[in-house]
């Protein structure tokens, strides 16, 4: 099978995985902004941002580095296990910190409790799932994310319909529910993938293992908080420069937009790096850029055609399934929104080569001046009233980003070819 096939296979499962959780979180985002008001909307979504940046800056570097390493080591079994250990060692590492930090914002120590579960579940799903792709079991990610999201769903609603306790405990509970179903599933699977092979062959302990990771994995940690900050400080710098009202209703705008866009371009990157990190072990160098170069048109078209079919009818179904005030400026955010959406996800795909090659301190470094750019342009025009600024630094942000990855590709491939016959020592 070669490497495009193999994609497609890997890719159709994975967009079955998120069909209907896409379908349902698109559901959910008016039902619980009616519920919540755009105030408690946008309040809720920041916190839960939060624990994806900090599970993504604090512990990602575990799941970049499984989906790097996991196709070169000598024992699968010994590496899941080794891989585990230093996810343990790390969460209790930094357990007082997180803790610490968010009650002292919050000044509540049950929503602090609340805010670290939800961060151990979620950096442990990140694991869990990195280690499901590398294996190959993309199919059985149309049924843990099938459970993750309807449990979470039902769960939130039951809680915030028929209970008095706070919102923020009731949607934080849930989400602590839903993952914990899901790892247990992955887990379990993961192990099944294992009947019959023995784990006594041991290549490198955990220590060596975990400094290979925090090597390779620590610079896109942060790259990983970075990049989730280009989709969060807008909301931040509109939230205090516009209100929470304007905020909420771009925030809803905003997850509606990207969540349904996930539907088609996020099965791209989860089943992609697999299959490079095992052709680029086999040496199948110009499969690689082949495939890449491919991935990167077929997302330029839907880029495209999404486009057209937003301008046609998307833009007033959008507005009237949230409730959000017809406005032109709200439109012109919606289709910010996905310029900015697709133009980031082109770079995911664009910057495979420098994953490949363990550049992951370059990554890191032209990803903070693209953050950077963003956050500048933002201070300077914060005296500016018109919400437009806010997606406009976000496409701002990607296109920076975009353009260094361009800029720098010609001197990563040289390194990568000189590097793939040692890479993996």
């Amino acid at each position: 099978m070669d490497l495009f096939s193999r994609f497609k296979k890997d890719y159709f499962n994975y967009l079955l995985s998120v069909i209907l959780p896409a379908l349902i979180m698109g559901l959910s985002i008016p039902v619980l902004k009616h519920l919540l008001g755009a105030k408690g909307y946008g309040e809720f979504s920041i916190w839960f941002n939060a624990v994806l940046i900090c599970a993504a800056s604090l512990t990602g570097w575990i799941m970049q580095s499984i989906l790097r390493f996991y196709n070169s080591s000598a024992n699968k079994m010994v590496f899941v296990k080794q891989t585990f250990s230093i996810f343990y060692y790390a969460q209790l590492i930094i357990f007082f910190p997180v803790l610490l930090i968010v009650w002292y914002i919050k000044m509540d120590l049950i929503f602090a409790i609340l805010f670290f579960a939800a961060f151990f579940l979620v950096s442990m799903l990140f694991s869990v799932m990195a280690l499901s792709q590398s294996g190959f079991l993309s199919r059985k990610n149309i049924s843990s994310e099938t459970i993750r999201v309807v449990s979470y769903m039902g769960i939130g609603l039951l809680l915030l319909k028929f209970t008095g306790i706070p919102y923020l405990y009731a949607l934080f509970f849930a989400v602590i529910i839903s993952y914990t179903l899901t790892v247990a599933y992955l887990r379990n699977q993961i192990r099944l993938s294992f009947v019959g092979e023995k784990s006594d062959i041991i290549s490198e302990n955990a220590k060596h293992l975990g400094k290979r990771f925090l090597r390779y994995g620590a610079p896109l940690s942060v790259w990983f908080a970075l990049t989730y900050m280009t989709s969060y400080v807008d909301k931040l710098f509109m939230v205090k420069n516009l209100g929470s009202e304007s905020q909420g209703n771009y925030q809803a705008i905003f997850d509606l937009l990207s969540r349904s866009l996930a539907l088609i371009i996020s099965p791209v990157t989860i089943s992609l790096f697999p299959i490079l990190t095992l052709a680029y072990k086999k040496g199948e160098v110009g499969e690689l850029k082949k495939l890449i170069r491919k991935i990167i048109l077929y997302e330029f078209a839907g880029f495209l055609l999404v486009t057209i079919l937003y301008w046609l009818f998307g833009a007033n179904l959008l507005l009237y399934i949230l409730k959000v005030p017809k406005s032109g400026n709200y439109v012109l955010a919606g289709f910010l929104t996905i310029v900015g959406t697709f133009i980031w996800q082109i770079a995911m795909v664009a910057q495979k080569r420098f994953e490949l090659g363990l550049q992951s301190l370059l990554l890191l470094l032209l990803v903070a001046i693209a953050f950077i750019t963003q956050v500048v342009l933002y201070i300077v025009f914060q005296k500016h009233s018109n919400i437009l600024l806010y997606p406009a630094g976000y496409v701002l942000s990607g296109l920076v980003y975009l353009m260094l990855l361009f800029l720098f590709s010609s001197k990563i491939k040289e390194h990568v070819k000189s590097q793939h016959t040692t890479i993996e020592n």
